[in-house]
């Protein structure tokens, strides 16, 4: 008796040249179509369907949402971007906000010291529903860095009080910070916390400041040579090198950058005559004005200040101004590329190789002899 070999049989509806995306089986059947008119498949071995060569869907970027939510978009303006209910927004938002390390933690890992010859002492109240007070107000204490309108330090409170100056004057001091001069609108409480803190300081009344800018009107329209007040306004820098600094600019001969000083006389006085003109919008003034419109509008305020108000910050020391440069760069007295989401990630600035006599290299000079020679403390 011959016994015949049965062949496997062969299922007619198994797809050949397509593998499982999820196990690589070969076992692969077509499973209908999309409503689009697209062939879909399924696997005979794990069961799961799919769409060959479909586009995967990308997820929005949550730090281009929460920058653009910073920088002063509505819910409305995000739901373009990311399409969900204000609440999913909101929680995204915040999730990534407390994610973020402190902006006085990066600002010490960008620099190890801290030598300021100015601070500005400010305080700016807003509402918010957390505080314990029927006006549902609280206080932010800030001090800024009067060259680069840096924020060296700030302190959350429901209301203003010398133990809130002193808190905050006494972590920046736990900091490492030497500063010979301190400027504020002359409110007790500071006064008295500076006393505590740092009783060796010089302080003065930031009223100081519109007489040193009638000042420089003076000179800028009535001096027979500008070549002066470019001279001071070089000196007025070099007092305020320190060894903390970044090595970028020390390397450079004073004789060549006193040159391009010299060389950009025009550009020189017009930023000047921007800085005394746009006070409101250039200085420490233009910072607290832009706190007070965006927390206006800030929704989540309500909740948690802490994180918003930290991340917003960063932001905006972060962001280029119209010069091209961060707020931080000036700090740092380096050029450097600056952005939001790398100090949600903790990258530090990175340094940018421009040459001496670059355009970009000349505004960056320029910019900190024209802010050396307005702050009105010698």
């Amino acid at each position: 008796m011959i016994c015949q070999i049965s062949q496997p049989s062969i299922n007619p509806s198994i797809t050949s040249g397509i593998t499982c995306p999820f196990c690589n089986s070969s076992r692969i059947i077509k499973h209908g179509k999309t409503t689009a008119d697209i062939q879909r498949f399924r696997c005979m071995f794990c069961q799961r369907t799919w769409v060959q060569n479909k586009i995967p869907k990308q997820s929005p970027d949550i730090g281009a949402l929460t920058e653009a939510y910073l920088s002063g978009y509505s819910y409305r303006d995000l739901r373009s971007i990311y399409h969900s209910s204000p609440t999913r927004i909101n929680q995204k938002i915040r999730e990534y906000l407390l994610g973020c390390s402190s902006w006085e933690d990066y600002l010490d890992a960008c620099t190890p010291k801290h030598e300021a010859r100015l601070i500005h002492l400010v305080g700016k109240k807003f509402k918010c529903n957390l505080g314990s007070n029927k006006e549902h107000l609280m206080f932010l204490a800030l001090a800024i860095d009067a060259l680069s309108t840096v924020v060296l330090g700030y302190e959350l409170a429901e209301a203003e009080s010398t133990d809130v100056w002193i808190t905050l004057l006494d972590r920046m001091n736990c900091r490492g910070f030497v500063c010979p001069t301190f400027m504020s609108y002359g409110f007790k409480t500071v006064d008295e916390a500076l006393k505590v803190v740092f009783p060796y300081a010089t302080t003065f009344n930031n009223f100081t400041r519109a007489c040193y800018d009638k000042q420089l009107k003076n000179e800028i329209y009535f001096s027979p040579d500008i070549k002066k007040l470019i001279m001071e306004a070089i000196n007025a820098y070099k007092i305020n090198e320190s060894n903390r600094l970044a090595n970028y600019l020390v390397i450079f001969k004073d004789k060549r950058m006193k040159q391009i000083v010299l060389d950009s006389k025009d550009y020189f006085i017009n930023r000047l005559q921007d800085r005394i003109s746009k006070k409101p919008t250039i200085r420490f003034e233009g910072l607290l004005n832009a706190f007070q419109t965006r927390f206006e509008k800030f929704h989540m305020i309500k909740y948690d200040p802490l994180p918003i108000i930290n991340g917003w910050i960063a932001w905006w020391m972060l962001v280029p101004l119209q010069i091209g440069f961060s707020r931080l760069s000036l700090y740092l007295q380096c050029p450097c590329q600056t952005h939001f989401k790398n100090f949600n990630c903790g990258t530090l600035p990175v340094p940018l190789n421009l040459p001496i006599n670059s355009a970009e290299m000349r505004t960056f000079i320029v910019e900190l002899a024209v802010r050396s020679i307005h702050i009105p403390i010698k």
